[in-house]
């Protein structure tokens, strides 16, 4: 296939106004303005460059994210080279949504921007708005407005008198949020509107409630509003709502499946039919929290969408492997533990990630226990028979414990012993059902929900077909090059009388920016001077840090939303650090000061309570 002709340079979009580094891999570049930002977004999609894995458009700025550190020049120069997207790239879809205006807060904000409730529905319902860019949750738009009605067109729905022209939709958030918005809810803050995907928390400003689905991972796009998309929204009678949105409903489901995302389609991973899998292990104690990793679901971080996935990277390489599987396979990703398992097959194992002890309960008893040691039971491929009971203990340093199994998990089937109140309609004590992948994974997002539930006592665990796969080595590789010396950094200056001191105390690299100029070079020397405790409120969505304050200059505590990655160090007005985890929000409005590399997130995923941490340079 031939390249295209170069386009000359007035059909090249403008350059960005700066482009920042953020972390090993990916690269944060600021527009002017949200129309800049998906004309950027269109001209990159059509271009479809290979070695990107994820494009994040926000209000101001664009995520473009690689595969590896080599990849961050070449994206630099597409940047400063793009082609002005054709009219069929740049003209978005357009949705009109109905909505039912009874919000709670309608009176209040109509105040606030000085208009009556009816000026306030007339100029909302005037105005096309566009999706500027989702987080929040997966399918959570921030709409920005576009055009507004005429002046006089919005007087004449006012009853105040006031004459004012059209809001300028400036509305603060609650002072005090509330604890559960429910799905459906159309709401104001700032500048923008949003409508909430799914039932959750929220300080935004109710104003109605639509019926309209933005969120099903059965369809594709899954997002109902994605970048780019304008939105007109329409008033109904609470009477008439249902069957006003059933027929666009259908149709924007219609739609939304003919033209997928190019980026979703290349990169989704391909989802296996559970009828191929097979029932392999029981789940007899699940410890304190265990859950379905693997690779992750990138790519679609524009659809609010994060990556999540196995929180210790290598841990999960190191697991597959030793069982002959791929690399980025579904495994158990255990907290704490203990956790036991039955056998229901002849099968193969293997625990990576945090050391500790490993023991198999034989059914035959001419074989005997199998105890394993800490430094026997890792990366070590373990055989196990019908009705073994395999038992992982808890750390004896560090967090993560994970296991892979041969062939793969595929999914989970789990049997209701008691379908309660809150259950579905047909729901029978003794009815089992199976989870697969969600979105090409079957990681769990804790943040968003995505992905099949924490595991519980009498799940099953499928698995894959075992033909075809890798010999079983007799040992997993062990770390890479940078996670040896990380390691090797961390664990020097640890008490080596301990047995838990080298995950105690730990040395993270770290890549400065992509916010570290708005900051100032003092937060910085700061971050990487002090020595930080992990709390105790730590988890996959995030690594919460205690320590001295970091300095926040004035105006730099806030800034609007931007997309963010993994191992993103975002610094709140408190000025105490938090570094993103797998299941981040992917979009954020705390300013980064600097990114850990992949290798340091792994050694954060095995950071206990009370561990502590000093950052230094990665260059």
């Amino acid at each position: 296939m031939t390249s295209p002709s170069a386009p000359s340079e007035g059909t090249r979009l403008a350059a960005p106004r700066a482009v920042h580094r953020a972390g090993e891999s990916a690269l944060l570049a600021e527009y002017p303005d949200t129309a800049s930002v998906l004309a950027a977004a269109a001209a990159v999609q059509a271009l479809d460059p290979p070695h990107l894995v994820d494009l994040v458009p926000a209000e101001t700025t664009l995520l473009l994210s690689g595969t590896a550190a080599r990849d961050l020049d070449s994206l630099r120069a597409l940047l400063d080279h793009l082609p002005a997207p054709g009219e069929e790239q740049s003209a978005g879809t357009e949705r009109s949504i109905g909505v039912v205006y009874d919000g709670e807060d309608l009176t209040e904000v109509a105040e606030l921007l000085g208009l009556s409730p009816d000026a306030l529905i007339a100029a909302h319902t005037g105005a096309t708005w566009t999706a500027a860019f989702g987080g929040f949750a997966p399918g959570f738009a921030y709409l920005v407005p576009g055009d507004v009605p005429d002046a006089s067109d919005v007087v004449s729905a006012q009853t105040d008198g006031s004459g004012s022209p059209g809001p300028p939709w400036d509305v603060p958030r609650r002072a005090e949020p509330r604890t559960a918005v429910p799905a459906g809810a159309v709401g104001l803050a700032a500048r923008y509107c949003g409508i909430y995907p799914r039932s959750s928390p929220g300080g935004w400003q109710l104003i109605g409630r639509t019926e309209a689905e933005l969120f099903d991972t059965a369809r594709t796009p899954p997002a109902l509003l994605t970048p780019g998309t304008r939105v007109r929204f329409t008033a109904q009678r609470a009477v008439s709502r249902l069957s006003a949105t059933t027929s666009a409903l259908a149709r924007a489901r219609s739609e939304a499946a003919a033209v997928p995302s190019r980026l979703t389609r290349r990169r989704g991973a391909r989802t296996v039919p559970l009828e191929e899998a097979r029932p392999a292990l029981e789940v007899l104690a699940p410890g304190q929290l265990l859950l379905l990793q693997d690779g992750g679901r990138a790519g679609q971080g524009a659809i609010g969408v994060s990556a999540s996935g196995a929180f210790d990277r290598g841990a999960l390489v190191r697991a597959d492997v030793a069982v002959g599987n791929s690399p980025r396979a579904a495994v158990l990703e255990s907290l704490w533990g203990p956790v036991r398992l039955r056998a229901l097959v002849p099968t193969v194992v293997a625990v990576s990630g945090a050391p500790g002890t490993l023991t198999v309960h034989r059914t035959d008893p001419e074989v005997g226990e199998l105890e394993l040691e800490p430094a026997e039971a890792q990366d070590h491929a373990i055989a196990l028979d019908p009705q073994d009971v395999l038992v992982i203990g808890p750390p004896t340093e560090g967090l993560r414990r994970l296991l892979a199994i041969r062939g793969g998990v595929r999914g989970v089937r789990r049997t209701t012993a008691d379908p309660g109140p809150g259950a579905s309609a047909g729901a029978s004590p003794g009815a089992s059902t199976e989870s697969g992948a969600v979105l090409g994974s079957l990681s769990r997002d804790t943040l968003s929900g995505l992905g099949p539930a924490p595991l519980e006592a009498g799940d099953v665990l499928l698995i894959g077909p075992v033909h075809g796969l890798d010999a079983v080595p007799d040992r997993a590789p062990g770390p890479t090059g940078a996670e040896r010396e990380s390691e090797q950094e961390h664990a020097s200056g640890a008490d080596e009388r301990s047995p838990s001191a080298a995950a105690s105390s730990l040395r993270i690299r770290v890549h400065a920016g992509p916010r570290d100029e708005l900051l100032g070079s003092e937060a910085l020397d700061a971050l990487t001077s002090t020595q930080w405790t992990v709390r105790g409120d730590s988890d996959r969505i995030g690594v919460r840090l205690d320590g001295p304050a970091l300095p926040v200059p004035e105006g730099a505590g806030s800034l609007p939303s931007e997309a963010t990655v993994p191992g993103a160090i975002q610094v709140p007005p408190s000025g105490l650090p938090v570094v993103f985890g797998p299941d981040h929000p992917s979009t954020g409005g705390y300013p980064v000061l600097a990114v850990v590399t992949r290798a340091g997130l792994d050694l954060l995923a095995q950071a206990a309570p009370g561990s502590t941490v000093r950052f230094v340079p990665a260059d």
